[in-house]
């Protein structure tokens, strides 16, 4: 009775996190044999202070990552015009927000795209484009990926800003955990 106690709570904290996070257009469930939620990395080192364009062979293309290779993501609930980040509290513990400082460092990304914007903790964070930038804490090594598609709202970006894995007139793929966590 007791386990049942703890998975049902389990079960109503994702839901929490899930909307929290998740598009606000659609309501889905994951199928009962998914794989919960990751929490964060402990030992995932801080984000690095710059932007750099990198090649992946998974998407097709160049994407952005910070200055230590950890690749950059941005979000569909996020605006880039004004920019404005929409992913705070539960959110921003599995996609941290990309620090924005004064000497961030620029390696084959247009420096005009490059911004910040103050988010509502206080906390100065990068912009491409007018995107809000993030890491993926189920990232486990910098080059991975695998935030890409997340719950249909997130995506690795381009050196540009956009959406990386995508061509003109493509839709997304279709993301094997709906959740957008």
């Amino acid at each position: 009775m007791r386990r049942s106690a703890v998975a049902g709570g389990f079960a109503a904290a994702m839901l929490i996190v899930a909307t929290a996070c998740g598009s606000s257009a659609t309501t889905s469930t994951a199928p009962s044999n998914s794989v919960p939620a990751q929490s964060p990395s402990q030992s995932q080192p801080q984000s690095s202070a710059g932007l750099k364009s990198a090649q992946s062979a998974a998407l097709g293309g160049n994407i952005v990552t910070d200055g230590s290779g950890w690749t950059l993501y941005r979000f569909d609930n996020d605006k880039n015009n004004p920019p404005t980040s929409n992913c705070t509290d539960q959110c921003a513990t599995m996609w941290p927000a990309a620090a924005a400082v004064s000497d961030t460092q620029v390696t084959g990304v247009d420096q005009n795209l490059v911004g910040s914007i103050k988010r509502p903790d206080g906390t100065m964070q990068l912009t491409l484009n007018g995107w809000p930038l993030y890491r993926y804490t189920g990232d486990k090594q910098p080059g991975d990926t695998n935030g890409q598609d997340v719950g249909q709202v997130w995506y690795v970006s381009t050196p540009d800003g956009q959406k990386a894995g995508e061509t003109a007139g493509s839709s997304p793929s279709t993301s094997t955990n709906p959740s957008g966590y």
